[in-house]
């Protein structure tokens, strides 16, 4: 089952809490999905990495209305751009709702909406099957723990959650050679490593600039 999961709904799934809390800000958790649907793509063949350019080359329907959508828009883009530009033109609130829409359509998670001040409504996803998730970080632990070998699927999954630095919460202690290893080995393609790395980079970058406004601010 966790691998009929596309990578950014097994992202999501794994940084959802029971109650429907996301365990990481929005900013770092859209970023990282971004990154997930470029990598699932990048797994599937349907996108390339050109030199430093995303380009479509398998336009067939993925099964996923949100992994089509990205790869038409990549396709109307009218420009080559690079994956760190997709991840952060991609990394919006529009892609979490899509994403998370999915997995309450799978039943694995639900919707549920709270009002507060009369005024301000927030969206929760708590979990309404969690035998998936389960079955997915089962599936995680035992390549982190090398009773398994890795797949493009688990190694792009592993990657994105070491990028978004939210591997070690939710697998405890794991061995960095061996996510080293994972990630930047053969188990990964070199466009998911390129997506992995740019992920990083834009999270990075985004850290920086946070920073850089609260000093402005503060002023």
């Amino acid at each position: 089952m966790a691998e009929q999961l596309t990578v950014p709904q097994a992202f999501a799934l794994l940084l959802t809490e029971p109650d429907g809390r996301r365990v990481l800000d929005a900013q770092r958790f859209d970023t990282g999905l971004a990154g997930a649907v470029l990598a699932d793509l990048a797994v599937r063949g349907v996108v390339s990495l050109d030199g430093k350019h995303v380009q479509v080359v398998n336009g067939a329907p993925t099964g996923s209305a949100v992994l089509d959508d990205v790869v038409g828009t990549i396709a109307a883009s009218g420009g080559p751009r690079g994956a760190k530009w997709w991840v952060t033109k991609l990394g919006k609130r529009q892609l979490r709702d899509d994403v998370y829409a999915e997995l309450v359509s799978k039943g694995l998670l639900t919707s549920t909406q709270r009002t507060t001040l009369r005024i301000f409504t927030t969206t929760s996803f708590p979990e309404a099957d969690g035998r998936p998730e389960q079955q997915l970080r089962t599936t995680v632990l035992s390549v982190l723990d090398g009773h398994a070998a890795p797949t493009p699927f688990a190694a792009a999954v592993i990657g994105l959650l070491d990028a978004t630095r939210t591997l070690r919460g939710q697998f405890g202690k794991v061995d960095k050679a061996r996510v080293q290893d994972i990630t930047s080995g053969t188990w990964a393609s070199v466009a998911v490593k390129r997506v992995l790395q740019d992920v990083q980079t834009a999270i990075m970058l985004a850290g920086v600039t946070a920073a850089s406004a609260a000093t402005a601010s503060s002023s």
